[in-house]
């Protein structure tokens, strides 16, 4: 049986609790019910075999393979020029995550290992960085979470909820607003480097999301998928109606693109207390203090004929009311949660 491949790095500098992290990390991971690989580069040659065993001598006799097996596992050894670790993934078809070991400078997500015995500057680049293990204070890093070397239980969780955002999550960015009290386009207004829509897709890329819907955008800066509602003059449920029937998965993260301030972790929250419903809950929504935040969710893909049916409103919130959902409780401060809806609220998020 052939599946997908998940692939997240455990990286750093020799010595920085790279193998002892991993080790750590199995049980929990496997006790989640996945099927884990692990894969190590080594820059050096290194014996296949222990010495003085069968399969040792016919290595050194000349052999340039050999394997060894019983009913329950075997062992291969080859010599081979060129080989890659996605060469080595042909070996793992049944596995649902794959665990590299090293790979610092490469472009695979990562965890981050240090020790303050060998050294406290970090070596992988930012981009892809799932998070940071390490046995000192890191500086703040934004969106990227830190953990102590011994909270592998809590690593575990961000790299299985990675896992399960890349295998069973699709996202709705929706970006089809009239934009009337601002006066240009939202989903284009900028902060700092990148717009707000691009801000959004991002945060659904690092939480591991690959099937990312766009509802309604009318720029010309979006890579990904655009849909347009089926039914016009709908508001942000027609919007919701048209993009559950475009994307791959039951469960959807839905965003809306004039909350450019909610971090990735309070994402991760969310998607967290979703899974935990089950199948019992069609919606997860988002509360912080009394305010329900009806467009910062997770929906299941199949309520977009009930949405259908319930056009005719087209409100979110009446429409949740009627169909039920479950509450996310934030605790997070409020500015992350400002709706920008006119040129005040852009300068309050730090636009100009």
């Amino acid at each position: 049986m052939y599946k997908t491949k998940v692939v997240v790095a455990v990286s750093g500098v020799k010595n920085s609790g790279k193998t002892t992290l991993i080790t750590r990390l199995l049980p929990v991971l496997t006790g989640y019910g996945l099927k884990v690989a692990t894969i190590k580069h080594d820059g050096h040659e290194f014996e296949g075999d222990v010495p003085g065993t069968d399969t040792y001598k016919h290595m050194q006799a000349g052999a340039y393979g050999t394997a060894v097996f019983s009913d329950h596992r075997f062992m291969v050894v080859k010599q081979e020029t060129g080989v890659t670790e996605e060469r080595l993934w042909e070996m793992f078809p049944e596995a649902d995550l794959i665990l590299l070991e090293g790979f610092k400078g490469s472009r695979y997500p990562k965890i981050e290992t240090a020790r303050q015995c060998v050294s406290t500057e970090l070596v992988c680049e930012r981009e892809g960085l799932l998070g940071i293990a390490a046995d000192f204070a890191i500086p703040n890093r934004g969106e990227i979470p830190c953990f102590s070397l011994d909270e592998a239980g809590k690593i575990a969780g961000l790299v299985y909820n990675y896992w399960y955002c890349r295998q069973h999550m699709s996202m709705v960015v929706l970006a089809g607003g009239r934009s009337s009290r601002m006066g240009t386009d939202k989903a284009d207004l900028r902060l700092e480097d990148k717009t707000f829509l691009q801000h959004q897709i991002s945060k659904g890329e690092a939480l591991g999301i690959e099937d990312i819907v766009v509802s309604g955008y009318r720029g010309e800066l979006c890579g990904k998928q655009v849909v347009f509602d089926r039914y016009p003059n709908k508001g942000p449920l027609g919007g919701l109606e048209a993009a559950l029937r475009r994307v791959k998965h039951r469960a959807c993260l839905v965003l809306s693109v004039d909350v450019p301030l909610i971090s990735v972790e309070e994402l991760r929250r969310l998607i967290g207390c979703s899974r935990e419903a089950g199948g019992e809950a069609q919606v997860t929504v988002l509360r912080h203090g009394r305010q329900i935040e009806p467009l910062i969710g997770v929906y299941r893909r199949d309520m977009a004929d009930e949405m259908e049916r319930n056009l005719k409103d087209g409100r979110v919130r009446r429409f949740l009311d009627k169909a039920g959902y479950k509450v996310y409780e934030s605790a997070g401060e409020e500015e992350m949660f400002l709706n920008v809806n006119d040129r005040e609220d852009y300068e309050r998020a730090g636009g100009v």
